[in-house]
């Protein structure tokens, strides 16, 4: 197995997932840890190859919603806006605002992994990465001690989908809804990863909606200046997809957007139709460690899985 740097994470060449030995997948583990995103370069999997690979590398689970999911492997989220006999697969337009992959659940998944199945033909597909570990060294000390010690709260609420089902509801009603299935969660403002003990900002501006034991004015005005300074040049790094990459990444480090170009929002309706056909295969899973370890690291890094 051979790596290369990249401007975020690292390129890993020379290794088969199929046939991959359990030293190698330990290996992949550790530069997970290490680099907070690897791609596995030169992959061809099936469906079941995909799937069998997540059940050896962590412990994946499918996600809450099941309409985004592939109807012969659920553990697949399927990410498209391809249509077969007129028929959607899967769900279109997913992920283009910052965040970090189910932070709204009370268990969060940690390790997300990509595989590209349809790229476009002409514009070149993009995933946007912030490192959180980063921002929090770099941010200025007076907005750390403004949530250190607090926690944020996480809700989808506001990038839930639009069912056809859902026609008829009013948008408070519809708040509701995905409040009563899903409630607002709360996590540590300032995680420590269980493996590396790197302090990280746990939070997006896609799923991050308020600070607990603060007004909403005051968690808003805070997790803008906090957003504002993450989402800047000097943070965000891009991964231009290649078929045959499968992408893996760490979310406690990690907050990610789709590349894509923002449809403008007085045309928005027409511009989304002309997008070209793309989509992504995506597994969520747990590793064996918890979200964070904010007094103590629960393990050794050799001791992973």
């Amino acid at each position: 197995m051979k790596t290369k740097k990249i401007e975020i994470g690292s390129n890993v060449y020379d290794i088969n997932v199929k046939t991959a030995t359990s030293d190698e997948i330990k290996e992949l583990q550790h530069e997970l840890y290490i680099n907070r995103i690897i791609i596995v370069k030169n992959q061809h999997l099936t469906e079941q190859d995909y799937v069998d690979f997540a059940g050896r590398f962590g412990f994946p689970e499918p996600y809450l919603q099941s309409h985004y999911n592939h109807p012969d492997f659920p553990l697949i989220f399927v990410s498209s806006n391809v249509k077969q006999a007129g028929r959607q697969i899967g769900v279109a337009r997913t992920g283009g605002y910052w965040h970090s992959d189910t932070a709204f659940e009370k268990n969060p998944k940690i390790i997300t992994m990509l595989m590209p199945k349809v790229l476009p033909q002409t514009v070149t597909r993009t995933t946007r990465f912030i490192d959180m570990s980063a921002v929090y060294k770099a941010l200025p000390e007076s907005i750390i001690e403004q949530i250190e010690g607090e926690s944020f709260i996480h809700s989808g609420r506001y990038r839930y989908k639009i069912r056809p089902e859902d026609a008829g509801l009013d948008i408070a009603e519809m708040l509701e809804l995905i409040d009563h299935y899903q409630p607002p969660v709360h996590h540590p403002a300032i995680i420590e990863h269980p493996v590396t003990g790197e302090k990280i900002i746990y939070g997006s501006r896609g799923f991050t909606i308020g600070i607990t034991n603060k007004s909403l004015d005051e968690s808003h005005n805070i997790l803008n200046e906090i957003f504002d300074f993450a989402e800047s040049n000097d943070f965000v790094k891009e991964v231009i997809w290649e078929m045959g990459d499968l992408i893996i990444w760490d979310n406690r480090f990690l907050v990610h957007s789709s590349g894509r170009k923002k449809a403008p929002s007085d045309n928005i309706h027409e511009a989304v139709t002309k997008e070209e056909e793309t989509m992504m295969y995506r597994i969520t899973m747990k590793d064996a460690y918890p979200l964070h370890a904010n007094k103590e690291r629960v393990m050794a890094e050799e001791n992973v899985f």
